[in-house]
């Protein structure tokens, strides 16, 4: 017999999915080694944003697919990755064409509006084991006493006294001393007083016999108690600017490596200065290349407002540019106690800045050790002349 049509439906057996029971999470690979290095790493960045901030300087870091292009300069410096030193070298071939065209692209930036307290705008490359680095500081007024030296297109004067006061000091010496002897004079150190004057007096006399000479800026330099030596000085204007610049090439006594050409920069249209470095070089002592992008702002905007700054009290007073260019070696005492009653800021910007010459030896001893590249200046074989063809039918050319 059928079913009846009524009579109960026999039940379908259906199978139901039951949700599948979470697993285990698995345990934490983060060992404490990586935790300990993450929050180093996040507090260094958040240091790094404080200290920025104090010392004014602007960093824009770039990475190598964007540093060539996006660079500060970019258009005229031709960024060489496997030899960053020669991309600064370069520079300076015919006659410091491409130095004058850096300058007018970058001057603009030392005077735009900046937030209070900045100093300076510098571009560098990120994540590579060598350093590059454009640097312009900020713009200061020059005073009338000082206007006639720098519009004086033979005159060394501003470029010597801008050495002065690099921090802690700096000057031209007659040779790089070796690592035994300093130059700055450590008071608690015991040795003859008398050899420490007569050292001191012969250094005066040699910076003084330059100095009278208006010879362009060359030879041994100490910066603290590092050594670079300059080169391939000139001095370049147009209608607009007159542009002190000198190759300067890391010695053997130095921690960093590599080349930086120095550029002082006088506008005549409203008489203000800036200064300007273009740095390029490898370092085979780890972090010190990162180190060189991070601090060269701060040492070259203090050294360059500390000259802005000691102008404006010697105009005052008027003493003449001679003071800040009679051979003293480094910042007078007096000079660096008045600095810090009337701009407090600066001169603890100096401090911090001449800090990094602390353990300098030390850190040249060791890149001794691993190996230097730059040791003096570059050959005439490392100097890429640069020749401009010119259509003589084309007028806008001529």
């Amino acid at each position: 017999m059928g079913r009846e049509p009524w009579g109960p439906r026999p039940v379908r057996k259906e199978t139901i999915m039951q949700p599948e029971q979470p697993k285990d999470p698995k345990p934490s690979t983060l060992t404490i080694s990586d935790a300990v290095q993450k929050n180093l790493m996040f507090y260094a960045r958040i240091s790094m944003r404080y200290f920025d901030l104090f010392t004014g300087i602007k960093i824009r870091k770039h990475q190598r697919d964007r540093f060539h292009t996006a660079s500060l300069g970019s258009s005229i410096i031709k960024w060489d990755y496997d030899n960053p030193e020669q991309s600064v070298r370069d520079l300076t071939a015919n006659n410091g064409e491409k130095v004058m065209e850096f300058v007018k692209e970058a001057t603009p930036y030392s005077k735009k509006e900046k937030r209070l307290g900045a100093t300076g705008f510098t571009d560098c490359l990120s994540g590579e084991k060598f350093h590059m680095y454009t640097h312009v500081s900020n713009a200061v007024p020059v005073p009338v006493p000082f206007q006639s030296p720098f519009a004086n297109i033979k005159s060394w004067m501003p470029f010597r006294a801008l050495l002065s006061v690099f921090p802690p000091v700096g000057g031209e010496v007659p040779e790089v001393s070796r690592l035994g002897h300093v130059v700055i004079d450590d008071s608690m150190a015991e040795g003859d007083l008398s050899k420490e004057i007569e050292r001191d007096n012969a250094l005066i006399e040699y910076r003084q016999k330059r100095l009278t000479e208006n010879v362009p800026v060359s030879g041994p330099i100490a910066l603290g108690n590092v050594f670079v030596k300059a080169s391939r000085a000139s001095i370049l204007e147009n209608d607009q600017y007159v542009v002190r610049y000198s190759l300067m090439s890391t010695s053997d006594v130095h921690a960093l490596d590599g080349e930086a050409l120095w550029m002082q920069v006088y506008d005549k249209s409203d008489k203000t200065t800036t200064f300007m470095a273009v740095g390029g070089g490898r370092n085979n002592v780890p972090g010190l290349d990162k180190l060189n992008n991070r601090t060269a702002g701060l040492v070259f905007s203090t050294m360059h407002h500390t000259f802005g700054a000691l102008m404006g009290a010697i105009a005052k007073s008027n003493t003449g540019v001679l003071e800040l260019t009679n051979g003293v070696p480094g910042i007078a005492w007096s000079q660096s106690v008045q600095l810090l009653r009337d701009n407090p800021v600066l001169g603890t910007r100096r401090g911090l800045a001449a800090g990094f010459d602390v353990g300098s030896r030390v850190l040249a001893m060791v890149r001794q050790y691993k190996g230097m590249n730059v040791v003096d200046v570059p050959g005439d074989d490392d100097l890429v002349e640069i020749s401009v063809t010119v259509d003589p039918l084309d007028e806008t050319k001529m």
